[in-house]
């Protein structure tokens, strides 16, 4: 059989070309739909993660702020010690939030009790 039109010739292969053709847009409208579906979720995935990080950053600023203050008041050593936590990190906990210069880098030296002054009793 010759073509004339470039178009199949029979019903029932045009009828299949058609088929095929809606086929076809369906599955490329699947395709569009499903890319939609993939990059809402990848939008309210980067939300949750971006408020969770706030949140992390947040209660590790809290958690730095706790340690200089033990810093503060037993010094550098001892709040190591009492932490269970290393100097260096300490001491990188006490410059992020910017108290660097005003906490002792040094064990907490307190003067030593010293007894009351006493007098001599007095007789009469």
């Amino acid at each position: 059989m010759a073509r004339t039109s470039g178009l199949p010739v029979g019903s029932d292969v045009r009828e299949r070309l058609r088929a095929a053709q809606r086929a076809e847009t369906e599955a490329i409208a699947a395709v569009q739909k499903a890319l939609a579906a993939e990059a809402d979720a990848r939008a309210r995935f980067d939300e949750v993660m971006l408020r969770c990080r706030d949140e992390l950053s947040k209660a590790a600023r809290a958690v730095h702020a706790a340690q200089t203050a033990v810093v503060r008041t037993s010094g550098l050593e001892r709040a190591a010690a009492l932490l269970n936590v290393s100097s260096k990190a300490l001491r990188s906990a006490v410059k992020e939030t910017g108290e660097g210069s005003s906490v002792q880098a040094t064990s907490n030296k307190t003067p030593a009790a010293t007894a009351a002054p006493t007098t001599a009793p007095t007789t009469t």
